[in-house]
């Protein structure tokens, strides 16, 4: 092997050995996160520490709860018609495979205050369902991935 050769591998050897320097590092990419609070019917759209949206919601009645757990969106639809109830959901926003959702619905505040304050009998199928105006502004937020976590309990941000 000549000289010049030597000289070239040597010098890519270095530059994948070293970091790069005088580059400017990327900024993290602030992480978005949906959080339910089942207990408060509240939803909660954070950009890193940030409180991007809050909304009144309403999740699953007694016998078809929305369960507590960790999510994340597995696909999106902006006019979508349940399969096995007949409803519109729109700007749905499926969480898991069985279906479940957060999309608008007919008048979620005052369901979300029966559901907190007086009765676990008023709610969804299990869903999320917030005002069509919510959803809309979620939708166009939450990428697909954006993770979900719902919370039983009070539970604060």
């Amino acid at each position: 092997m000549g000289a010049p050769l030597r000289m070239i591998l040597l010098v890519l050897l270095v530059l994948l050995a070293v970091p790069a320097t005088g580059v400017a590092a990327k900024e993290p990419a602030q992480t978005k996160q949906i959080r339910v609070y089942i207990d408060r019917q509240v939803l909660v759209a954070l950009e890193g520490e940030n409180k991007a949206y809050t909304f009144d919601v309403v999740t699953g009645k007694e016998g078809k709860e929305t369960e507590a757990g960790n999510y994340k969106i597995l696909k999106k639809h902006s006019k979508y018609v349940s399969k096995t109830y007949g409803s519109e959901m729109p700007y749905a926003m499926f969480f898991t495979a069985d279906g479940k959702a957060i999309h608008g619905t007919l008048t979620p505040n005052a369901r979300s205050y029966l559901r907190s304050y007086m009765t676990e009998s008023v709610g969804s199928h299990g869903c999320v369902g917030l005002s069509d105006d919510a959803a809309k502004l979620l939708f166009a937020w939450a990428p697909v991935g954006t993770p979900i976590v719902v919370i039983r309990g009070k539970g604060e941000e």
